[in-house]
């Protein structure tokens, strides 16, 4: 019987452990879980940041492209 009796305590134990282990993750999941409207929303101001270098270089690009033709032009008609 006291033998039963330790092989219950020694599992009760470990339960015990298993489930302190198991809270720790979780409250680490937590923690984890409210940064991400944060890093979202920087995510998302990065995002839009890169999306108006990419409009400004477009326009750029069809710029120089005009400029280029117009130069070509001029050089074909002298």
């Amino acid at each position: 019987m006291e033998d039963t009796l330790k092989l219950i305590l020694t599992e009760l134990k470990s339960i015990k452990d298993g489930q302190a282990r198991l809270e720790e993750k979780i409250d680490r999941i937590e923690r984890k879980m409210t940064g991400i409207p944060e890093s979202y929303e920087k995510l998302e101001e990065f995002v839009g940041r890169q999306q108006r270098v990419i409009e400004e270089l477009s326009a750029r690009s069809i710029e120089h492209r005009v400029d280029i033709k117009e130069m070509n032009r001029l050089i074909r008609n002298q």
